[in-house]
């Protein structure tokens, strides 16, 4: 038993180091579709409870996923790395688990932190458990083929402690902060290791999301993600409020959703009508940034809201909510085009502050 933790911990290192350097791969698979266009899985935002949180305090993660595949024999799941990437050097997330000097940079600052059931797994066996420095090829001893998401914390959401410890400071801030990252996969199959080719330099992607059979699945069937934490001392952020959803400028029932009309069989795409959504924060969510400071004092948080939909064609993707000196734009609604079948589908808006924090809000759509 001791043997089968220890071999489980390193390998759950591994398949961190993994995330880090394949997520922009994984997350930029779609191809030229637009961003907007939900026809596979996907991971759309993560949220914290504290999106600022003091040292030593407890913090949730939430991830709101969507799977617009047309065959969804395979069910996906959202799997988390019990393991805190803390203090990376830069704040670069790529460099979590670098070894030290790799690319001219030096991340001897970087602290693997296992979380959870992982934290007692390493206590016991700790003389195997890698130096957390980032050094060493964690992947030497992991044997390639294994399913290693039954032993990965699964669903929607996941809690951790930021060290107590975790404030440094840093060139050009005013005051300390620490930085935690967490990283996770939404898989529609086995998460496994992959051999790792010498050859292949630092950024290679050894992990694999396969069917039972070890068989590679495409991009469309998983997505890798991270989290970022800051810690302050001091310093506090609240996640944006969503006060509800307009259509033409009339609010919109969330349990009934939204309803457009078809696009009329023969009608050119561009000749569609048009159908405005908005969405409204609460004026309460536009906070002080004491970090972005002018001549004139400290401006206020920037907010935006992005829009995706697994119907329809959105003709704009992202609208500016909040200003960071003028405060609330006026005009924000963005236009959506029904197709020219009737069906359902969701509309999926994430509204995000530029200081981490994030909201949002799934509503039905039906096309009538």
């Amino acid at each position: 038993m001791r043997r089968t933790r220890r071999r489980l911990f390193v390998a759950l290192v591994g398949l961190v180091t993994l995330l880090v350097l394949g997520a922009l791969v994984a997350c930029g698979a779609a191809g030229f579709d637009p961003q907007s266009k939900v026809d596979n899985l996907r991971l759309f935002a993560v949220r914290a409870d504290k999106p600022y949180v003091k040292p030593g305090e407890t913090v949730t993660l939430e991830a709101l996923v969507g799977d617009g595949r047309r065959d969804r024999t395979r069910a996906a799941k959202l799997y988390w790395i019990p393991i805190l990437c803390l203090n990376p050097e830069e704040d670069l997330y790529y460099l979590c688990f670098a070894p030290p000097g790799d690319g001219s940079r030096d991340a001897r600052s970087t602290r693997l932190v296992p979380l959870g059931p992982l934290a007692a797994a390493a206590d016991a066996g700790a003389d195997a458990a890698p130096a957390g420095n980032g050094g060493g090829n964690p992947f030497a001893s992991i044997p390639t083929g294994v399913d290693l998401a039954p032993f990965l914390p699964q669903g929607p959401t996941f809690s951790f402690q930021m060290p107590a410890d975790a404030l440094r400071p840093r060139e050009g801030s005013p005051v300390p902060y620490g930085l935690g990252i967490v990283f996770n996969i939404l898989c529609a199959g086995r998460v496994e290791i992959a051999p790792r080719d010498p050859s292949g330099g630092a950024q290679q992607l050894p992990i694999l999301c396969t069917d039972e059979n070890g068989q590679r699945l495409p991009a469309s069937e998983y997505v890798i993600g991270f989290s970022r934490v800051y810690a302050y001392a001091e310093r506090v952020n609240m996640n944006p409020v969503i006060e509800g959803v307009t259509q033409e400028g009339a609010p919109v029932d969330p349990q009934k959703g939204i309803t457009i009309e078809r696009c009329p069989e023969g009608t050119r795409e561009r000749d569609c009508k048009e159908n405005k959504i908005d969405v409204r924060v609460s004026d309460g969510s536009w906070e002080p940034n004491p970090s972005d400071v002018e001549r004139e004092g400290p401006r206020n948080e920037q907010i935006w809201a992005s829009y995706y939909t697994d119907v329809g064609i959105l003709e704009n993707d992202a609208r500016l909510l909040f200003d960071s000196r003028s405060g609330r734009l006026a005009e924000s609604a963005v236009d959506i085009r029904a197709p020219k079948q009737p069906q359902d589908g969701t509309l999926w808006i994430v509204v995000h502050d530029n200081r981490g924090g994030a909201a949002w809000t799934v509503v039905p759509l039906h096309i009538r």
